[in-house]
């Protein structure tokens, strides 16, 4: 521990308690960045509320915990800005205590306080999506006060921009579902009734007008071919049974179609009573879905997929697998994986709705799980 640490540690001072920071909170001025800081050692602790209060006055307002279930309750709310958290905790240790608060609060920036001075820990902190990591005899006033001012504005610019994804997803559903019921109404019909009249007019040709009979024929298969490929463009795009019969209805009437378009069989797992979702789950998990399909008839050469849906406490699951080569890795170890548009459009929606999203992938195939939180428990 560097030398001020010491100091602190050894100062024998009281640590304000959680009661004061409350108040504290209340009386803060509404541009003071509002900390929780989750230290157990009281030297560290009062050093840390020294520079962000004392040192720095109106620029912060902490309150603190010394737990990690403490802490978890306490993330929950509206109230926190930054999380500053150390890693060694009573209830909780390394980087479990790090997922665990991830999962808490996803939207909160955490900064990673400890005395593991560890690049391999630190790295994938950083890669789970701690803002920083440091090293607590490392740390000074002007470091702490600028990690903390950074993380902030940054996150405030990524929700801001996660905010826009999410408009745009909305606003793209909305409209593959008007283009979708505009070319099953519209464009669809027509060549459904060119397809008649063409056959009528096939049959009123003279016997003796066989080769103009031949091509209405062909004219008559291509409008009919046409139709038939602009409904299955329009269902690819909006699903009309996902409004009308809800999530499972549409997993089950798709299946059948992909099945018969691809060849590849698909063993479909669903609850005896699903319920209706939220409309967003319900569009959000379809998807899932339906992109994992579309990857495992393009990419993994399995003969077979299987499909399960789950609900249980809260939460509505989706798994799709298959028995193919799996995703390829990147060439070199230091370069992450080619992820495709689909699977980072998978991966944010999923977010978007407070969910996760995990893909596993080997020689024996690929395994996509989703889960999502809804209100209430299955019926």
């Amino acid at each position: 521990m560097s030398k001020v640490m010491s100091n602190y540690a050894m100062s024998g001072r009281q640590v304000e308690g959680p009661e004061l920071s409350l108040r504290q909170a209340a009386e803060a001025p509404a541009a003071a960045i509002r900390v929780l800081l989750v230290e157990d050692n009281a030297g560290f602790a009062y050093f840390i509320r020294d520079v962000l209060t004392r040192q720095t006055p109106g620029g912060f307002v902490i309150r603190e915990v010394k737990t990690l279930e403490t802490a978890l309750s306490a993330a929950g709310g509206a109230d926190v800005d930054v999380i500053l958290l150390d890693l060694g905790l009573p209830d909780s240790a390394r980087m479990d205590t790090f997922s665990r608060m991830r999962a808490r609060a996803p939207r909160v920036p955490i900064i990673i306080l400890t005395v593991l001075d560890d690049d391999a820990v630190a790295l994938e902190a950083v890669r789970s999506g701690a803002q920083d990591y440091l090293v607590k005899e490392q740390v000074n006033k002007d470091m702490l006060v600028r990690t903390i001012r950074y993380a902030v504005e940054r996150a405030r610019a990524d929700n801001a921009l996660h905010e826009l994804s999410a408009r745009l997803m909305d606003l793209q559903d909305a409209e593959r579902r008007r283009i979708a019921r505009d070319l099953h109404d519209t464009t669809a019909q027509t060549l459904a009734v060119l397809s008649m009249n063409l056959a009528l007019l096939s049959r009123s040709l003279p016997d003796n007008a066989a080769e103009s009979r031949t091509l209405m024929n062909e004219c008559t298969a291509m409008a009919r071919h046409c139709s038939n490929e602009l409904r299955t463009t329009a269902y690819l795009l909006h699903p009309p049974l996902l409004d009308e019969l809800g999530l499972a209805g549409a997993v089950r009437d798709y299946c059948d179609g992909f099945s018969e378009r691809s060849g590849i069989r698909v063993d479909l797992e669903l609850p005896g009573e699903l319920g209706r979702l939220p409309r967003e789950v319900e569009t959000t998990l379809f998807r899932v879905m339906q992109e994992s399909l579309t990857n495992i008839h393009r990419h993994s050469g399995s003969p077979t997929a299987s499909i399960r849906l789950m609900r249980h406490n809260g939460t509505v699951g989706l798994e799709v697998a298959d028995a193919g080569r799996g995703m390829r890795a990147a060439q070199s170890p230091a370069r992450p994986p080619v992820i495709g548009v689909g699977i980072a459009g998978m991966k944010e929606r999923i977010r978007q709705l407070g969910g996760s999203i995990e893909i596993s992938s080997g020689a024996n195939g690929t395994v996509v799980r989703a889960s999502l939180p809804v209100t209430g428990e299955a019926p």
